[in-house]
């Protein structure tokens, strides 16, 4: 009789949501900005605010893989083509400076410490890094 329920148990738990995050949002350690909501950092990200903790906004944007396609339709609410499509329009119009990329989590985290404004996102936060997080999705 134990059998069956452990293994209903187990069968059950494959369902449950695992932990649902997927990256964080980073910005520098001296930078005033402590906690921004998923609204403030689609707004940053989409290029309607020009001001991260006082300072000009500058975008670091990952290059395609899992943090960047789970941050684009997740947070963003435009997957791929259409935030490239987004973006296009923002530079072309001169609303936009183009965003910086960066190919790996260190490279961002390289990119937004010694720069006030910056604000990136990464998969992880290495121990030690001169960033915080301010945001998790």
């Amino acid at each position: 009789m134990k059998a069956p329920r452990i293994l209903i148990i187990a069968s059950l738990s494959l369902f449950a949501p695992l932990n649902a995050h997927a990256g964080a949002v980073i910005v520098a350690a001296e930078s005033p900005e402590s906690n921004m909501d998923a609204a403030k950092v689609q707004s940053i990200f989409l290029g309607r605010e020009s001001r991260v903790g006082g300072s000009p906004v500058a975008l670091v944007f990952q290059k395609p893989g899992p943090a960047r396609t789970s941050f684009d339709a997740d947070i963003l609410g435009k997957p791929g083509p259409q935030l490239t499509a987004h973006w296009s329009r923002l530079i072309f119009t001169g609303r936009a400076k183009q965003p910086e990329e960066a190919g790996s989590d260190a490279d961002v985290v390289a990119k937004v410490a010694g720069k006030p404004g910056a604000i990136g996102y990464v998969d992880a936060v290495p121990a030690g890094a001169a960033v915080k997080v301010v945001f998790e999705f």
